[in-house]
């Protein structure tokens, strides 16, 4: 059974998933108005996807940015990722300049989250520790946008997630048929009921995955991500769009 992280006043992995809406900004007024209105959207957690920033990879402009952020949100937790070319994202940086970025957000006490690309990094078990040490909580992350594995080695990917240390596990895969969608859901399903007792996020990305990210509390996954403006990774849909989808589904399996 899945034990809830509770983030400020946010528990991630009860009830229905928490929506998650990205910031993708490249100046900080842009960034700023994009946090006013995932606010004003009511959403669950704001994720600011730093390797969009025009600022980076000046920690000074980072985490006086991060700050800025946080006074906007107020007590919507932020989580805060710099996603690599290697898993899809902007970010150009070499494995040290990664770590001490991630770190300075941590130690800034503005981040209450932060994304770690699991596989990408060398010794990413103890770049998590210390992250953790400095008091953010850490998502051990997974992006392929070119494929998705077979079952087993998505499952064996969890689980080697798992061992790193994270207090939550994200993995996102891109699908080539139904097959692929059905797969990242079940090996979810699996985790969460047989392997963990950690928050587990996955999703298929795309239009043939959007399901997915619609259906996570019938398979296991604790956040689903929507957008309020620009999307930051395929399929994503407008957080009301999601949020009514995703009532609706809760009703009808409350029903049932």
């Amino acid at each position: 059974m899945t034990k809830p992280i509770i983030v400020k006043n946010l528990s991630i992995g009860d009830g229905q998933p928490k929506i998650c809406v990205p910031l993708t900004g490249g100046t900080c007024e842009e960034l700023y108005q994009e946090a006013k209105r995932a606010k004003e959207a009511r959403a669950d957690l704001i994720e600011w996807r730093a390797d969009c920033f025009d600022g980076l990879p000046d920690k000074e402009k980072v985490t006086g940015t991060l700050k800025e952020i946080v006074g906007i949100l107020s007590d919507t937790p932020l989580l805060f990722t710099i996603r690599t070319e290697a898993e899809g994202g902007k970010a150009k940086l070499d494995q040290e300049k990664y770590a001490a970025l991630n770190l300075e957000a941590a130690k800034s006490g503005s981040a209450d989250l932060i994304d770690v690309e699991v596989f990408s990094q060398e010794n990413s078990a103890k770049l998590i520790e210390d992250l953790q040490t400095a008091g953010a909580r850490v998502i051990a992350s997974s992006h392929d946008f070119q494929k998705t594995d077979n079952r087993e080695t998505l499952l064996k990917r969890f689980q080697e997630m798992d061992k790193s240390g994270a207090d939550i596990l994200k993995m996102a895969v891109m699908p080539e048929e139904f097959d692929d969608v059905a797969a990242i859901m079940q090996v979810t399903s699996e985790m969460v009921h047989k392997y963990t007792d950690k928050p587990v996020i996955s999703m298929a990305m795309g239009g043939l995955g959007s399901i997915s990210r619609i259906a996570g509390e019938n398979f296991g996954s604790a956040v689903t991500f929507a957008a309020v403006g620009a999307a930051s990774a395929p399929g994503q849909f407008p957080i009301q769009e999601l949020r009514a989808m995703m009532e609706a589904l809760h009703k009808k399996n409350k029903a049932e």
